[in-house]
Formats: structure tokens, sequence, C-alpha cells
């Protein structure tokens, strides 16, 4: 058997084959968003972060848009590698999140979209209880719609985002429920179609809400790796120059000192969430979720 144990070494003598890219296809969105945005070059950032232990990969772009609801379905049935989103039990149970808040906590400032004819109205509002009085717009499919109906707003539903606008112009609600990264760039896009829009500054609600990589069910180790290019994003500061620069005018809004926060809870999550997210958090974020846990 000599022969044999002379082929083994020949064999090991060999140059490995060179592994085969990872394939990582991710959803396109004809509609611009600065998170989406942020979010793709993050994600190839931790994917070159994680070569070192997981080897090469390609990103591919799906051809065809696929919004948000449609995509935990595409998910599961692999067609979609990674997708970005906030937690909710369709998504925790239809897809393996990876545990790293990619947003720092800033999707948890939502700012209103609202008319300057109604501004004396939008003055009125201090509390909770003022807010629940008031209509507020939301999209098919969006998590921030259960918040809102289980902490009692009123929730008017319109189609898809850009029906929204229009719907708020023409006085279907009261108020449009936007993120801190998405209000003033809407308002830039719509403000000569509908010179009555503005920003309310006077209050805003706060409820922590993170934003996760979510990953197709059958790929658990692109979960594991994703977690672990990501930890050493924000190890070596990485993400923290990237999230900067995707979001240093969205910052700003958080330091405007006339607005005042209303918390609510997220009923989407329960606490854990923020307790495990806690490391990767906004200052703010963490103050203002600790403050509200302490009142409830």
């Amino acid at each position: 058997m000599r022969w044999v144990a002379a082929l083994l070494l020949m064999l090991a003598a060999l140059p490995a084959a060179a592994a085969p890219p990872l394939v990582v296809t991710i959803p396109y969105m004809e509609r611009e968003a600065p998170h989406r945005n942020y979010a793709d070059q993050l994600l190839a950032l931790a994917l070159k972060l994680s070569s070192d232990r997981y080897g090469p990969f390609r990103i591919v772009q799906q051809r065809d848009e696929t919004v948000i609801r449609r995509q935990l379905l595409e998910l599961g049935k692999g067609s979609l590698s990674v997708a970005v989103a906030m937690p909710t039990p369709e998504w925790l149970d239809g897809a393996l999140p990876v545990r790293v808040p990619i947003m720092r906590g800033l999707a948890s400032f939502r700012y209103f979209l609202g008319r300057r004819s109604e501004a004396p109205l939008y003055d009125s509002i201090k509390t909770v209880d003022d807010l629940r009085a008031l209509t507020v717009g939301q999209g098919p499919g969006w998590s921030t719609a259960k918040i809102l109906e289980d902490n009692g707003f009123k929730v008017v539903y319109g189609g898809a985002h850009p029906t929204l606008i229009p719907m708020l112009g023409s006085g279907r609600f009261q108020l449009l429920m936007r993120s801190a990264y998405e209000v003033e760039p809407e308002l830039r896009a719509q403000r000569a179609s509908y010179p009555d829009l503005m920003i309310v500054d006077n209050f805003a609600v706060f409820t922590y809400m993170p934003m996760y990589f979510f990953v197709a069910k059958g790929q658990p180790l692109l979960a594991e790796r994703l977690e672990y290019g990501l930890k050493k994003a924000y190890a070596n500061g990485q993400l923290d120059l990237l999230f900067n620069r995707s979001f240093g005018d969205s910052l700003k809004l958080l330091r405007n000192r006339q607005t005042r926060f209303l918390s609510v809870p997220n009923t989407n999550i329960d606490p854990g969430f923020f307790e495990r997210d806690r490391p990767y958090l906004l200052a703010p974020v963490v103050t203002l979720e600790t403050e509200a846990r302490r009142k409830r």
C-alpha cells in the first residue's frame, strides 16, 4: 500500500484550488434612501473585513424592485441572501437576524411631516395623550404602524410611499411619521409640489427601534460572517466613519432643544433587545430609553 501513501503525499503537495466567492444577493429598491445606501456600503465593508476568516465574496443586486414585505418572502425562498429591516415577530420568525444594530439606534427618533396651515394645532401638543388625538399616516407593512396602533394612536393607512405625501397635503391625515434620516430629504424633495409642507419641530416620538441585517435561514454561516465583520467595523472605527458621513445632517436634528421627545414602547420587541444592543448605540438613544424604562 506504499503507492497509496505516495499518492496522498502527491495530492497534498498540489496547490489548493481557490475557493469560489460567496455570492450575496441583495434587494433592489427604486426609491433612493440614505439608510439603504449606507446599509449596502456597510454590508460590503463587513464582508471585506471578514474575508480573512470566511474567504472571498461577490455582491449581486436583484434586477427587479422588491418592497420590504416581499423581501421577507424572498429570503424564505432563498432567492435573496440579505435584507435590512426592523425586527418584528414576522421577521424574527422568517429570517435570521444579525444581532448588531447597524443604525446605532438612529431610527428610534421618529419625526413628523405636517402642514404649515395646522401649525397652531401642532404647537398645542405637549404629551403622548395630546398626540393620540391626531391622525398619523402610515404605509402598509410598516413596523411603526403596529407600534402606533398598540399605543392607542389613530393610524390612517395609505398605499405605497409615493401616495403618502399627497394624502397629507389633501388632509387625509394630520401627520406623517418619518425617521430622523428620512424627514429632511423628503421635505426637500416635495416642498416645490407641496409648499404647505413642514417638519414639526416642537415634538417627535422616541421608541427604541434597532435595524439589523436579516439573512436567509438557509445561510447561517453568512449571519455568523456578518456579525464577525460588523463587530470588527465597530472596533476599528470604520463603521463610525461611514455612519457619520452618511447621517451627519440627521444627527444635527437630535440637538434641536425645541424638540420634546415623547416616549412610547416598541411593542414589536422585548426589553432584551435594548440591553443586548446597548454597547453599539448612540448616547442619546441609551439616555432616552433608560429614562423611559424608569418611568414605565
